[in-house]
């Protein structure tokens, strides 16, 4: 299974909220279920803007889910202004099946 995470905090809370990814990632390891595909940073906005995509083995979706979910609770109580959308991410093929039909070949 695919999730998005797509968060957004001051920019004058940069330092702040990388320095807590970095320790988070060196006091809680991602276990070996859940790899990290893709991340993106970018300014604009209300400051910055990171979206990462993560699997998470079919078997473990849990369990992945909750260790996604504790980093952005870390963030949320630790990072003013930080927000954050998690949402499931359906490769189009699949998502075409779950209305019974077929993805086009695009």
């Amino acid at each position: 299974m695919v999730y998005m995470l797509e968060a957004t905090y001051p920019g004058t809370k940069i330092i702040e909220a990388s320095t807590l990814f970095i320790e988070r990632l060196k006091s809680d390891p991602m276990p070996e279920y859940v790899k990290l595909l893709d991340s993106y940073a970018f300014a604009g906005g209300d400051g910055i803007r990171a979206i990462l995509f993560y699997e998470v083995d079919d078997g473990k979706v849990i369990e992945g889910r909750d260790y996604i979910a504790r980093g952005v609770i870390n963030m949320l109580k630790n990072v003013e202004g930080y927000k954050a959308d998690f949402l499931t991410v359906y490769p189009l093929a699949e998502a075409f099946q779950i209305i019974d039909m077929q993805a086009p070949g695009v």
